[in-house]
């Protein structure tokens, strides 16, 4: 009977060890979590849009990775079209202009 509790001591004081070690781990993420988020910030939770970041940026930084931004491929496409398609608007209000001031 004692050679079973000299071997249970160890073993307990071994998962005592682990399981603290975690909850400390946890405890801190958590403590950092919630002072990012009292100081205005997004927190250390990963892919998150910049304070000063437009949507287009943060999806073009982030296109390639799953589950971040839904279809970035696509998304990115779609800037670069409306991009284009403001500068050939752009060009043809200048040209109209030109021919009104004619």
């Amino acid at each position: 009977m004692s050679n079973a509790l000299f071997l249970l001591i160890p073993a307990t004081a071994t998962l005592v060890v682990i399981f603290g070690g975690i909850l400390v781990m946890k405890a801190q993420k958590m403590s950092a979590y919630v002072g990012a988020r009292q100081a205005g910030e997004a927190g250390p939770t990963g892919f998150q849009q910049g304070a000063g970041e437009t949507r287009e940026a943060y999806v073009r930084r982030h296109w390639q990775r799953p589950g971040v931004v839904a279809n970035g491929e696509t998304l990115v496409d779609l800037y670069d079209r409306i991009a284009k398609l403001e500068e050939r608007l752009a060009g043809t209000e200048e040209r109209l202009e030109a021919l009104q001031q004619r």
